[in-house]
């Protein structure tokens, strides 16, 4: 079974991720979620985005990549809005890599490169100011040139990060929902 490798939103390493990481060892799944903000949390998306661009994307994919360099085997990436980014270009990059799991974010502007065993699954609810409705699309149209499965989900509303329950976009069916998809996802991977 291949490790899952959780990274965290704009907010930062939150209880809401540990909580969203627990769900999936309660399944049975070794989850590694690192912190690639270093001990730094947000209260708002707009603060944590704003400490993202000051430490630089490429910088964050860098601490993710450090966060799980011993990891040996298979990974899955998965990320939540910030975190999809990241795990989005993990997925894409790392040897590794047996599946990317993008909540709440991911997609690219443009065709891109990806990797041929590697399955993607993106999850945004359908009126989340956030979502790039283009975007995901490209992405998954370059996952399957590519001979990759790719799935996308849309749910209701227009909750941003509806998966985790310490936040008030929570929302609780769409978040089982997403959970039930995700580890449907992780049992193929």
């Amino acid at each position: 079974m291949a490790a899952l490798v959780l990274l965290h939103s704009a907010l930062g390493k939150t209880p809401g991720i540990e909580a969203i990481a627990d769900r999936y060892r309660a399944a049975g799944h070794t989850v590694l979620a690192p912190d690639v903000y270093e001990g730094r949390t947000f209260t708002t998306a707009e603060a944590g985005v704003g400490h993202s661009q000051d430490v630089g994307f490429s910088q964050l994919v860098d601490r993710a990549a450090a966060a799980c360099a011993d990891l040996t085997g298979e990974i899955v990436f998965a990320g939540l809005s910030l975190g999809a980014g990241i795990a989005q270009q993990l997925g894409k990059n790392d040897a590794r890599a047996r599946g990317a799991l993008l909540f709440h974010g991911g997609g690219f502007p443009k065709p891109t490169r990806w990797q041929e065993n590697v399955p993607v699954q993106i999850h945004f609810s359908v009126d989340d100011e956030w979502r790039d409705a283009a975007a995901p699309q490209t992405l998954l149209e370059s996952a399957a040139r590519a001979g990759a499965q790719a799935e996308y989900f849309l749910y209701p509303g227009g909750s941003h990060l509806f998966s985790d329950p310490l936040v008030a976009d929570f929302r609780e069916d769409s978040a089982q929902l997403l959970l039930d998809r995700s580890l449907a996802f992780l049992d193929r991977a």
